[in-house]
């Protein structure tokens, strides 16, 4: 006895539709092949069929008008006409409007920051070139103050020295 997966990938493999149930000739195809007795096969295919004689055909019956006709089923299943509603449509606008405005008014608040650090950068610039100058200035006024001071000093210590030292007179003038 074979599993029925196996039967049944056999049949599918030699081109058996076995959707509604095995025909006679599927089943003695898998009995040919998975029987070990190929005699019990070739019996069952032994079987003679009934032949039934008379008027095979039926009355014929004229369709039945339907009441509802869907043209969407003859279109083409990518021909649909309408795809969004409306409204759909509506909120898609207003959202893109309101993106719009979004970005407008950033970028507006980017250009006042923007100027903001440009008047900043500015009044940096000024403070210190002024900075800069004052520097220049008090080191040229020092160094002034400085030699200054020295001469001063020089002038101070002579003074200072004559103290200590026996003073000489001064040369007369020659007639």
């Amino acid at each position: 006895m074979q599993a029925k997966a196996s039967v049944h990938k056999f049949l599918k493999g030699e081109g058996f539709d076995t959707s509604e149930g095995m025909t006679s000739e599927a089943i003695a195809a898998a009995d040919a092949y998975f029987l070990d007795a190929p005699q019990q096969a070739q019996a069952a295919s032994a079987i003679t069929p009934e032949i039934v004689v008379g008027n095979h055909r039926d009355q014929l019956a004229l369709p039945s008008q339907p009441s509802r006709i869907d043209l969407s089923t003859y279109r083409g299943e990518h021909a649909a006409l309408t795809s969004f509603q409306p409204e759909d449509i509506s909120r898609f606008l207003e959202s893109c409007d309101g993106f719009l405005d979004a970005v407008e008014a950033d970028f507006a608040h980017q250009q006042a920051i923007t100027q903001q650090k440009e008047q900043a950068a500015a009044l940096v610039k000024a403070k210190v070139d002024a900075v800069q100058q004052a520097s220049l200035i008090y080191q040229v006024r020092s160094e002034a103050l400085s030699l200054h001071n020295r001469s001063l000093d020089a002038e101070l210590q002579q003074g200072m020295s004559v103290l200590g030292k026996p003073q000489q007179p001064a040369a007369s003038p020659q007639p």
